[in-house]
């Protein structure tokens, strides 16, 4: 077991390195001329934390989101669950939602009950989206347990393979899920407050 102390260094370091960076996600999508099929995603800011809105291709869209396991799955919200998934890598879960009968942005209140703050439409190419959809759908089918359904944000989670930490919690990973779509990303989002750029 690794000392105490190596872990304040730790988490010392890490919030100095957040502070530096200013906690925030410059968001840049790509050229329209680099686009061969372009499709329109979202990014929900949803105060805290933040989800991504994929088209689905019979229609509608759908919603993923990543979170630590106890906090979102389970509701232990106090103080010691929050330390402990900051402090070492605790149990994550990947969220998703299909909403067949959402087709534009103005709707999108009804998939995120948690609350949202902000959508930011982005455009990139429809191949992309179908790999990250192909990807992280891929999760729910090879679970090996039947998704968990949470009212509250309205979405099932199956276990994810990595762990929940510090340097790879939802909005960071929400921030690796728009790189794979060429949309790039600079600085560090971690509380959630994202800048995008016009395309």
């Amino acid at each position: 077991m690794r000392h105490p102390g190596y872990l304040r260094c730790w988490l010392v370091t890490l919030l100095c390195a957040l502070t530096l960076t200013g906690c925030v996600g410059r968001v840049l999508p790509p050229e329209a001329d680099s686009i061969a099929r372009p499709v329109d995603v979202y990014l929900l800011d949803h105060g805290r934390h933040s989800s991504l809105v994929l088209p689905r291709e019979e229609g509608g869209v759908t919603r993923y989101s990543y979170g630590e396991w106890r906090w979102y799955v389970e509701g232990r919200r106090h103080l010691a669950a929050g330390a402990a998934a900051m402090l070492w890598p605790t149990a994550s879960g990947l969220g998703r939602a299909e909403h067949p009968g959402i087709t534009s942005p103005q709707q999108f209140h009804r998939l995120a009950p948690e609350g949202l703050v902000k959508a930011y439409r982005l455009r990139v190419d429809a191949w992309r989206v179908q790999a990250l959809r192909r990807r992280l759908d891929a999760h729910f089918e090879d679970a090996a347990v039947e998704p968990v359904a949470s009212e509250e944000f309205g979405l099932a989670f199956v276990p994810y393979p990595r762990k929940y930490s510090a340097v790879h919690q939802s909005n960071l990973v929400v921030a690796r899920w728009l790189r794979a779509l060429d949309v790039e990303v600079r600085g560090t989002p971690w509380l959630s407050r994202w800048r995008v750029a016009s395309p």
